[in-house]
């Protein structure tokens, strides 16, 4: 605490004074300018969202929010030629020329001019009153290289739950797996999401945009949005003719990782309104290397690959989608010990137990998951409003391979995973000032293992059924809205139980309903207050009933209970948002939730089997409350020169122990500063920017944890992170390249919420270049 309150106070201001006198001599005031945007729909005047925008001579990507607005900032005077791309309309270029600081309103048209009211055909993305974080297209490709888990750890109130440095999942207010919902392109991702090892298997090179949505959100999607939502979006397909795209590389220091993934699309010319995109991601990194060693076999190999079918007029539109993500990951060998001394010496040692060097070479214990997703979309509308119909189907597939005796390339564990969804969704005109959607959701789910496995989970079918309401009313300054939803849950369970295995079939049903009412209120064009109050619920999944065994990439030993109850939560949050352009931004979030029956793993005893020395860890049940409290705050301290600060804390209570629950994150503080200038027409959107990030210890944890759990949570730790970057036009061509350094300077620590924290530190040093060069080809642009 000492290093943070004065080291990094003196680094801070160091940077400061630097940047304050680092003006280069071609950033001028006529760079300054700021341009307010709304964009509204040619008939009626509504604002459209999302629409995504880009400008060609900026090389800069916006999209509108919820009022159809968007802002462009630091802007030169000049001419420039702003693309407007929504689903459903005409393709719009607009061609500017900005010489000061102004209000413009763009207006779009429906494909063809045929419809009189606008109705928006596909609501996924138009989410419910709530407090939410959002990553634009900019953050996403400033954290390219990075799985999903660790690049959502720049929204403030996620954290991540970690093995190593190489598998990561995240945690909205202390809630993660079963109770966070991840939409991949609109559809519920269903990928063994139940391990804590267990990342998303999701390429983010795919998305344009990433929404987290904190606190419980069970009406619109479903069962187990206990702790939040997290909506990967990526950007509407392009239906005008020509060519887009771009080309993504990233190479990180620490594991000699090198990623590159390439995007191409195409408008067709004699078919108006079909498009298609193509995609596709390789990643290879070798083990990654701790403060003064190597962590051995955590290296990781992925590719992915992905292609969209888009066709859209006036009053139809149909998406054919299709995704492969296949990985393999190395799983840290000094974590599966032979007996309870090489287990105690493990935990006990500062250094690796396990000594080795660099290779790109995967050896046992490690993982292999492939998932695939296909989905097909239709929407029409009429005069009444917009439907939707959304089938989708998921096969995942994870192999797990054990440390055992002999040689054998067969896995230990293959666990098959088939999902197929159906959504129905209708939304309405306006009546009476009411806006709103009701639907349907179908589910049908198989699991099952090869035969031979050693048992973890069960085979099991579950089909699942729902239906929900939700209607918002708006008058000048208030939004009101609410949701009902009904749910019903099915599962029928093969367990093999006893001396010789005798397979016993379980049969359970749960149904219940989940509710949320909500508002928002606009103080001030520039000020708002929302507040949500809901109650959601999830059922006890499989491995929380019937797990029975080694959980090999957690390395430990889980045990299931099969009386577990369904968790029902009850939640608040509150929160405000003021935004004073060119100078303050701040948001404050308020949350507390009660959870009734919540499901929670349970340190025991240490257990020796032929597969090795584990750990075990029971599910248990008890009622729960948290509350917590998400800050962020940015300050414009002059023109080129940006100020941030985020913090969290969260307080996690256990009602019947009258004690605090274990495992919750960490109170957390960040802070840092951005310039940003330009050096000529050549060079521009330069940035340099510095941040630090304070973790506390976590000392709320059980009264008895020095019984359950060893050793006791680690200490604080402060950690640095720098960035620079820039676009470079190379033959009128934008390239834009930028390095950030992680952990600068090495710092040895461990973190709560690393399942590796008994036996090794977290990741040294590791500088990242990117590059990234887009390209498009437009046709029929038209001018004001």
């Amino acid at each position: 605490m000492f290093f943070f309150k004065h080291d990094m106070y003196r680094l801070l201001m160091a940077v400061y004074i630097w940047l304050g006198f680092f003006q280069p001599i071609y950033a001028q005031d006529s760079c300054n300018i700021t341009v307010d945007c709304r964009v509204v729909e040619t008939h009626n005047g509504q604002p459209l969202y999302p629409v995504s925008v880009y400008i060609d001579e900026m090389k800069r990507e916006f999209e509108t929010d919820e009022d159809g607005r968007f802002q462009i900032s630091n802007a030169c005077a000049g001419k420039y030629h702003i693309h407007f791309h929504a689903a459903g309309y005409e393709h719009l270029v607009k061609e500017l020329n900005i010489t000061a600081n102004a209000s413009l309103k763009f207006s779009l048209s429906h494909i063809d001019n045929e419809l009189d009211e606008v109705i928006v055909a596909d609501d996924h993305t138009k989410t419910i009153i709530q407090s939410k974080s959002n990553m634009n297209r900019m953050d996403i490709v400033a954290n390219s290289g990075k799985t999903l888990g660790d690049m959502l750890q720049r929204v403030n109130g996620v954290s991540v739950l970690s093995n190593g440095a190489t598998i990561a999942k995240p945690v909205i207010h202390g809630l993660y797996g079963n109770r966070i919902i991840i939409l991949n392109n609109g559809i519920r991702q269903e990928d063994q999401q139940w391990g804590s090892e267990h990342a998303p298997n999701i390429d983010p090179f795919l998305a344009n945009n990433i929404t987290v949505l904190k606190g419980a959100s069970g009406v619109r999607y479903g069962t187990d949005a206990i702790g939040g939502v997290v909506l990967v979006e990526p950007s509407v397909v392009r239906t005008m003719q020509g060519w887009g795209g771009e080309v993504n590389f990233a190479g990180f220091s620490n594991n000699r990782m090198g990623v590159a993934s390439a995007t191409v699309e195409h408008g067709f010319k004699y078919i108006k309104g079909l498009g298609i995109r193509l995609q596709g991601t390789l990643k290879q990194g070798g083990n990654y290397r701790i403060p003064g060693h190597w962590a051995a076999n955590t290296g990781t190999m992925e590719s992915n690959y992905s292609a969209t079918l888009a066709y859209k007029r006036a009053h139809f539109g149909a998406e054919v989608f299709y995704s492969h993500f296949n990985t393999q990951l190395g799983v840290y060998r000094g974590a599966h010990t032979g007996n309870e001394k090489d287990l105690l010496f493990a935990i006990n040692s500062d250094t690796p137990t396990i000594y080795t060097g660099f290779t790109y070479n995967l050896a046992r214990p490690m993982q292999h998951i492939s998932h695939d997703l296909w989905k097909l979309k239709l929407n029409a509308d009429n005069r009444a409003g917009a439907f939707s119909l959304v089938y989708a189907y998921q096969h995942n597939y994870r192999q797990e391979y054990d440390v055992i005796r002999g040689n054998t390339d067969k896995a230990q564990l293959n666990l098959t995973l088939n999902t197929q969804t159906l959504n129905l969704n209708f939304n309405h005109k306006a009546i009476g000032g009411i806006t709103g959607q009701i639907g349907i959701d179908g589910t049908y789910q198989e699991n099952y293992m090869q035969d031979g496995d050693r048992l973890f989970i069960p085979n099991y079918r579950s089909p699942a059924a729902a239906a929900y309401i939700i209607e918002r009313y708006r008058l000048r300054k208030l939004t009101l809205e609410a949701g009902l939803r009904y749910d019903y849950k099915h599962y029928e369970v093969y367990n093999p139980e006893g001396n010789n295995q005798a397979v016993v079939r379980y049969d359970f049903d749960y149904s219940n309903a989940s509710g949320t009412i909500g508002l928002k209120y606009k103080v001030k064009p520039n000020w708002e207050w929302t507040a949500t109050l809901a109650n959601a619920w999830r059922t006890p999944q499989a491995n929380e009933l019937f797990s029975a065994g080694l959980h090999h990439s957690a390395a430990r030993i889980e045990l299931g209970d099969k009386n577990l109850l369904p968790e029902k939560a009850y939640s608040l949050n509150v929160e405000t948002i003021y935004n004073l352009p060119d100078k303050w931004h701040a948001e404050v979030s308020l949350y507390s939730q009660y959870i009734n029956d919540f499901i929670y793993l349970s340190p025991g005893a240490d257990i020796l089997t032929i597969r090795g020395y584990f750990k075990t860890f029971s599910y248990r049940q008890t009622d729960a409350w948290l509350n917590g409290a998400d800050v962020s705050v940015r300050y414009q301290i002059m023109k080129p020169l940006e100020a941030h600060l985020k913090t969290s804390f969260l307080f996690a209570r256990d009602i019947q122990q009258r004690d605090w629950l274990i495992l919750m994150p960490a109170d957390r503080v960040s802070a840092g500063l951005k310039h940003r200038f330009n050096i000529s027409k050549t060079v521009q959107d330069v940035f340099v920017g510095i941040d630090a990030r304070y973790v506390f210890r976590q000392w709320r944890i059980p009264a008895n944890f020095d019984a359950i759990d060893n050793p006791r949570p680690p200490m604080d730790y402060t950690v640095l992170d720098a960035e620079a970057g820039a676009s470079i036009m190379l033959n009128g061509h934008p390239v834009y390249c930028s390095i950030t350094v992680m952990n600068m300077l090495n710092k040895a620590y461990r973190d709560y919420m690393d399942a590796f924290r008994y036996f090794i530190n977290q990741q040294g040093t590791n500088a990242v270049l990117r590059l990234r060069i887009p390209f498009n080809f437009y046709e029929n642009k038209s001018k004001i």
